[in-house]
């Protein structure tokens, strides 16, 4: 583990993308970072490796700097849901409970801004203006997993991929329309809800219906952003 050095460009984009885009224009943001990059840490994760397991102490807090994340859990019959994916500038660890209820774990190597969540709300306290930027932003994941919630739960098979699709094109693809998937077909299956059959089956779909091109087992071509769009609303 390595100090935080916030002059980065890496990570004043995480930094940033977490706590306001404004953040570098905010009254005190100097001291801010100046407190900020004594109190964490930058660390980087090997392929495969876990930031926190499900039960361990929840103490820390991260940020994705670089590199993608996946959030998953285990059911006590050892069935696995993946609750989300994560990349660069965003949180992941906040919790209210003294243990993590999930596990985090990188699909690539990644690297992360880790921080002692006593001492970023003392921090905190001595800020307020960039603290309210950082409850919004929280408040704005609250609201996506929820509509990502009510998506599975009301549409297709195929309009659940299709909607994943456009989702990782903004995050990933920049809307560009081409972009890698750094998971693979058993995690997507998992995030949906859907078994690796189903799964397969609704690539297949909508690469028929010619909305999208898959080059490779993770390179993806959007083909008609506005059809996949009026597909999932049907």
């Amino acid at each position: 583990m390595t100090a935080l050095d916030t002059s980065k460009v890496s990570i004043k984009t995480s930094l940033a993308a977490c706590f306001g885009r404004n953040l570098y224009e905010q009254p005190g943001a100097h001291e801010f970072l100046q407190e900020l990059s004594q109190s964490a840490q930058e660390v980087n994760i090997q392929q495969g490796g876990y930031i926190f397991k499900e039960g361990d102490p929840s103490d820390y807090v991260f940020i994705a700097i670089s590199g993608a994340i996946m959030l998953e859990r285990s059911s006590p019959k050892g069935a696995r849901h993946v609750f989300a994916f994560l990349f660069t500038g965003n949180l992941l660890g906040l919790s209210e409970f003294t243990v993590y209820s999930f596990s985090a774990v990188a699909l690539t190597g990644a690297t992360v801004v880790k921080i002692n969540k006593r001492l970023i709300q003392n921090i905190f306290e001595r800020h307020p203006k960039i603290a309210k930027s950082f409850h919004d932003f929280t408040t704005h994941v609250l609201h996506y997993v929820l509509d990502q919630m009510y998506i599975l739960g009301q549409k297709t098979a195929p309009q659940r991929l299709a909607h994943f699709l456009l989702d990782m094109d903004t995050r990933l693809g920049r809307s560009s329309g081409q972009f890698y998937l750094p998971m693979n077909r058993i995690d997507i299956a998992d995030y949906l809800g859907m078994s690796l059959e189903t799964t397969s089956r609704s690539f297949s779909n909508l690469k028929k219906r010619k909305l999208i091109e898959i080059e490779s087992s993770h390179k993806i071509i959007i083909n008609d952003r506005a059809a996949i769009l009026e597909f999932i609303d049907e």
